[in-house]
């Protein structure tokens, strides 16, 4: 079973990126519905005992608190000379960074080289397709907040009109 670690986006700031979204429906890219929408913490990995993996999880409920994510910004990713995404980005809070490396240490993952970009994935498209994109720039101002309370095991189900999620099991902070 394809699994990974994320947290979750409020039904209220799936809202506001409906609205958002609005204002760029001509473009050719597949935007993620709703209960799609997430931050990932800990990437897709192959997991035949998920329950084992709800137990370790289960001994990091409570440890970090809930904290708060602001998304300042919405433009093409993850970079300009090639994007193949809209996304929204912003100041990485650091009990982000907390939560992630207790992850990583309680399931054994390796961290990432990179330093952690809090980002929102918004929308998908072939970097091929950017070409035949009327608009070229995206650089929008935004004021989205989120309430962190909790991470979640979501299921990856690969298809060829892009990946659905499922989410397995919440944990609280």
């Amino acid at each position: 079973m394809r699994i990974f670690i994320a947290i979750p986006i409020s039904k209220k700031l799936q809202k506001e990126i409906e609205k958002y979204r609005e204002f760029y429906s001509d473009l050719p890219a597949r935007w993620l519905e709703g209960k799609n929408l997430h931050i990932t913490l800990i990437p897709p990995w192959e997991e035949d005992n998920i329950d084992e993996v709800k137990d370790i999880l289960k001994t990091i409920e409570s440890k970090i608190g809930s904290f708060e994510m602001n998304f300042e910004k919405v433009s093409f990713g993850t970079n300009s000379y090639s994007p193949r995404l809209i996304w929204a980005i912003g100041k990485t809070p650091k009990q982000i960074i907390e939560l992630k490396k207790l992850l990583e240490n309680a399931l054994n993952m390796p961290s990432e080289r990179n330093d952690f970009l809090l980002h929102l994935t918004l929308a998908r498209f072939r970097p091929e397709d950017f070409k035949n994109f009327p608009v070229k720039k995206i650089d929008d101002k935004i004021n989205w907040r989120e309430i962190v309370e909790e991470f979640i095991i979501m299921r990856s189900h690969l298809s060829r009109n892009g990946a659905e999620y499922e989410i397995l099991e919440r944990f609280r902070l």
